[in-house]
């Protein structure tokens, strides 16, 4: 791996935020195996509002791991083949719905 301009690990600003970069996946490997406790994922505010802060994506640690399992079963090939009857009735009510000339309200739709 050929060196960056200022090294294979510097700190620098990003969007007015304190990083860390790193210039390949050995780096990478090192600080998330050695000094991870040093660490702490950040994401912009913008990121937060639109998914809420709440969404497992900005969880840590054994909190994230509890939660993340369930997720992962219903990500599972079986368990998305047995919703897929009842998203495809929904989706096509809610286009349905649509079709008459009434206001269409994306967020209370994907709700549904």
């Amino acid at each position: 791996m050929s060196p960056c301009r200022y090294g294979d690990v510097f700190k620098t600003h990003v969007l007015g935020y304190p990083s860390v970069m790193l210039a390949g996946p050995d780096d990478v490997k090192f600080v998330l195996a050695s000094r991870s406790e040093l660490f702490k994922p950040t994401y912009p505010r913008n990121k937060m509002t639109l998914i809420g802060p709440s969404a497992l994506f900005f969880h840590e640690g054994d909190y994230h791991m509890r939660l993340r399992k369930p997720v992962q079963a219903s990500l599972l090939p079986d368990s998305i083949r047995s919703t897929v009857a009842d998203v495809d009735a929904v989706a096509i009510s809610v286009l349905a719905s649509w079709s008459h000339g009434n206001v269409v309200h994306v967020f209370s739709g994907i709700k549904q």
